[in-house]
């Protein structure tokens, strides 16, 4: 993987999950449990704590697209991750879209493309960064 692009990632499970409880989001915390079945595996797989431990993994360059009003994922989850990611050794480039919640990108709309522009232009770079190393 050269980069990764991603919109409102679930950089922390056990911190969606955790929101899932406050919201009382019977659905999202059943399918939290189905899905992390045994339950220890929420924070065997998670990818904040994989970074926290240490653990040797790849950090390609990344970018995440985040809405301020995400009820879901929430905006600090996120802050968190790109700052520990950062820490770790990689690249990642955080952006918090005002006044757009989870699924904004599914709607048309100004910030939608904003995002659509702000995603060309990561992967650009990306791109010239490995035509310049060639």
């Amino acid at each position: 993987v050269n980069y990764v692009v991603a919109r409102s990632p679930v950089s922390d499970p056990f911190a969606r999950y955790q929101q899932a409880e406050r919201r009382q989001w019977a659905e999202m915390i059943r399918n939290s449990k189905t899905y992390f079945d045994p339950w220890e595996t929420i924070y065997e797989g998670n990818p904040q704590l994989i970074l926290e431990r240490g653990e040797k993994v790849s950090l390609p360059p990344m970018y995440i697209l985040q809405g301020e009003l995400d009820d879901n994922v929430l905006p600090e989850v996120q802050q968190r991750f790109a700052n520990t990611y950062r820490t770790t050794g990689g690249e990642c480039e955080l952006e918090v879209f005002k006044d757009c919640e989870h699924r904004w990108v599914a709607k048309p709309g100004p910030q939608t493309d904003r995002a659509y522009e702000q995603i060309k232009a990561f992967i650009a770079r990306q791109l010239n960064k490995r035509r310049l190393a060639a």
